[in-house]
């Protein structure tokens, strides 16, 4: 039950510049319903380096009125980078161990999703994969599962991501598995929610007014929406910020950017794989993207809280 944004770009820069100023603003918004933390990854070289590596920073506290998230979404420029916004789900505390994006073997995770009952995990990890494990969530373990299909399947990040979900598939078929990994070659999104739902009964379970939420919240909360200009800059972000002229990204896909040429490669989960070196705006389910833009554009005629 969070909210994710990321970016790949030819040049560094800021989600701020990538998406405009009101919507990195109406972004940092949503930390006032999202407020059990927030992280962000993205790519850094130090003094004197010529090759990036991914970085992170987890804030464990809400990030509504924090500088530091003001900074990384407006100033903190980078070739890529993801930001996650948490909403704690069942009894996960509140703890920098459970605040995403995970980082580990020169990976960066993040996920929005609820995934249960996470003892059937028990069946899918072997108990080395346990041993990195630092806190309680379900977000960690399905991160951890990932991680060891890879190294199973001795191939790149993406090889094993792919089988990865797939079995999560299987294993949990009404779990919300969206995604972004970062590594220092790649950017992935995983778009994997056709069959989870988010009803105002499950906001109300986690302390969350339904009422108060903007429409796409309620209606297409798992739903995640791309854009991708001419220079190859590609975004990806939740529901919650101005979509015009976005482009919904397919149910059930896995979409790569290569950080080197930035192309863009897409795969259905369970299907074949479609390659592009630029996208067109055009896009399955657009006519969704350009009705929600509809409905924000007259609620924020309305009211000054539609970004939550």
């Amino acid at each position: 039950m969070c909210r994710l944004l990321a970016y790949a770009a030819p040049r560094e820069t800021t989600v701020s510049e990538v998406i405009g100023e009101a919507n990195a603003g109406a972004f940092q918004h949503m930390t006032s319903v999202h407020n059990d933390g927030w992280g962000t990854a993205w790519l850094a070289a130090g003094p004197g380096e010529d090759v990036p590596e991914v970085e992170s920073l987890r804030i464990s506290t809400p990030g509504q009125h924090d500088p530091l998230l003001a900074s990384a979404l407006g100033q903190d420029a980078s070739l890529a980078r993801l930001v996650h916004l948490r909403l704690a789900t069942d009894d996960h505390k509140r703890t920098k161990v459970n605040t995403h994006p995970f980082l580990e073997e020169g990976i960066a995770f993040a996920h929005n999703g609820s995934i249960i009952p996470v003892e059937r995990f028990e069946d899918l990890l072997d108990p080395a994969a346990y041993e990195r494990v630092e806190g309680t969530t379900d977000s960690e373990l399905y991160f951890a599962y990932v991680r060891q299909v890879i190294r199973n399947v001795g191939g790149t990040v993406a090889d094993g991501i792919v089988p990865a979900i797939q079995q999560l598939r299987v294993t949990f078929p009404e779990a919300s598995l969206n995604a972004v990994f970062l590594t220092d070659a790649e950017l992935i999104v995983v778009h994997a929610n056709s069959t989870a739902f988010v009803t105002d009964e499950t906001f109300r379970k986690y302390g969350v007014d339904p009422e108060a939420l903007s429409s796409e919240h309620r209606e297409h909360y798992y739903k995640l929406a791309m854009r991708q200009e001419s220079d190859g800059t590609t975004v990806f972000s939740s529901t919650g910020i101005n979509l015009a002229g976005w482009s919904q990204v397919p149910d059930d896909t896995i979409t790569r950017i290569d950080l080197d040429t930035l192309e863009l490669s897409q795969r259905k989960i369970f299907g074949v794989r479609e390659s592009a070196a630029r996208r067109e705006h055009a896009a399955l389910n657009d006519a969704t993207i350009d009705e929600l833009a509809s409905r924000r554009k007259q609620s924020s005629e309305e009211s000054l809280n539609w970004a939550i």
